[in-house]
């Protein structure tokens, strides 16, 4: 798979750059010396919408931003998996706790994956996130108060707030509580949880060189040496994994107690406070197949995902939200939403009431669409394929295509944040940020061609494989907005910090 002579690959004639970087990585530490959308976008301005490079080895690499080509492959999300160096990576991050991670919602293929969001679906559906949203307001609130306390201590020199740091807390406090009932409370305690502290000491090695993480993930000689990464990495995961199995043993004794015997829970009876105890009554329910139970270790995964989904993206989102809120020439926006935010007479709003504020809802969606928490995502082709196209393209033998032939394990590149700023969709003011686009009256007919799963935007993915938690996610952006936004107003300090997008 990783060794397709680039002469026989089917991509050979989709236009592209000719000139790499090296023999060994191809372009591809060009591509992660920045965004990788700068330099996509640099070659689809070139080239077209679909274009091949080369990756490592020289191998064929296909990207494309056609719509009909993407939603092809989100839609065929089985026949397209992720590539086995993304999962190998994932679960190398991992250490010795892979076990765990290659059997959540987040590695799993195929019909592994299909029974996991079977019995998953129940704890993100619409009913019971609404019943989360006390916890978001109490979270929210807190939050603000904390807020409100330094700037009236003056503990803070020009009372500057690093408000990345904050929401960084409060959505971790968030996905503790509503997901396991945990409470790690490091809006008062900061990182002095165990699993707090091992969750982020897992995460602090990704801060390492790309390039050198990709090469020992290829080549099996450097994975000889031992490093402190994977001693961190091993004390971090045996951590997880212990508290992890002391909350599975803990929230399955509750459910047991609560119901008059095993036998008494049922699939239809799934309510319950967090998104552990709701899993754990769908997978211990009586109407559903042996077969399509997750083991104990399957379960134990799903706090991984919880986890790595649910606390760095939405903290980081809510992070450039403000952000943008806060540039002068948004100064407008803010205060047209904290007038809409001010005109609801309740301090908690019902999920209804939130989703019906016109305004709030066209920040959120501006701000998803201009900043996704990945930049791209790579699929590979499961079997030799065509993949159809809206927009022909040119072959390098200057024949007109419709479709594109890909061979077996041959890598696509998704360029997210490139489609949900394409000018060709959303105009030419495609990179302002501009909640107006949102409101009624304002339309992009093209943007119905981007296979979403949340409002024409690909920051949730669309298909059998997008993100399951995006309902979280909206409401709990929500919440916090309504709440630290209708007494608080954000401005840049002067000057204003130079901040440089990253991606992994």
């Amino acid at each position: 798979m990783w060794f397709i002579d680039p002469q026989f690959s089917p991509l050979k004639d989709v236009p592209g750059p000719d000139s790499y970087d090296n023999i060994l990585l191809g372009d591809f530490r060009k591509i992660l010396s920045s965004l990788p959308s700068f330099v996509y976008g640099g070659w689809f301005a070139k080239y077209g919408h679909t274009i091949s490079y080369r990756g490592v080895f020289l191998r064929r690499t296909l990207a494309t931003k056609d719509p009909k080509a993407v939603a092809h492959i989100l839609n065929h999300a089985y026949d397209f998996p992720k590539p086995p160096h993304t999962r190998k990576f994932l679960a190398k991050m991992f250490g010795e706790g892979k076990a765990i991670i290659i059997s959540s919602l987040l590695h799993i293929q195929s019909d592994k994956h299909k029974r996991q969001r079977k019995i998953l679906n129940p704890c993100f559906g619409p009913a019971h996130i609404r019943e989360l949203a006390p916890i978001f307001y109490d979270k929210g609130y807190e939050l603000r108060d904390i807020w409100l306390r330094q700037i009236e201590d003056g503990r803070l020199e020009s009372k500057e707030i690093d408000v990345s740091v904050w929401l960084a807390r409060a959505t971790l406090d968030i996905i503790g509580l509503t997901g396991f009932d945990y409470a790690f409370d490091t809006l008062n305690q900061g990182e002095t949880d165990e699993l707090v502290r091992a969750f982020m000491d897992i995460f602090a090695p990704m801060q390492s060189p790309p390039t050198l993480a990709f090469l020992v993930d290829i080549i099996p000689l450097l994975r000889l040496f031992p490093t402190e990464r994977a001693k961190v990495i091993a004390r971090s995961t045996a951590v997880m994994a212990r508290v992890g199995a002391r909350l599975l043993q803990e929230k399955r004794a509750a459910v047991l107690a609560a119901a008059s015997s095993a036998d008494a829970v049922e699939k239809k009876s799934v309510a319950g406070k967090d998104l552990l105890s709701v899993l754990i009554k769908a997978n211990m329910a009586t109407d559903i197949k042996e077969s399509e139970r997750m083991n104990d270790v399957e379960v134990i995964g799903q706090i991984y995902t919880l986890l790595i989904a649910g606390h760095e993206t939405t903290s980081t989102t809510l992070t450039w939200l403000l952000y943008d809120l806060a540039h002068p020439e948004n100064h407008h926006a803010q205060a047209k939403l904290r007038e809409e935010l001010q005109s609801v007479t309740t301090d908690r709003p019902t999920t209804d009431e939130l989703n019906a504020l016109p305004y709030l809802d066209a920040v959120v969606r501006e701000t998803l669409r201009l900043n996704s928490a990945l930049d791209i995502t790579p699929r590979c082709a499961g079997q030799d394929t065509s993949i159809p196209v809206s927009t022909p393209y040119i072959d390098r033998n200057g024949v007109e295509r419709m479709e594109i032939s890909i061979g077996a394990g041959e890598e696509i590149i998704i360029p997210i944040s490139l489609i949900n700023r394409d000018k060709e969709i959303w105009g030419e003011d495609a990179d302002e940020f501009k909640p107006e686009r949102w409101l009624e009256g304002n339309t992009h007919p093209r943007s119905s061609e981007i296979p979403g799963v949340f409002s024409s935007i690909l920051t949730f993915l669309g298909g059998p494989r997008a993100c399951i938690g995006y309902r979280f996610a909206l409401l709990e952006m929500k919440v916090l907005i309504f709440a630290l936004l209708r007494n608080i107003s954000v401005e840049l300090p002067d000057p204003a910090p130079e901040i440089e997008k990253k991606s992994l």
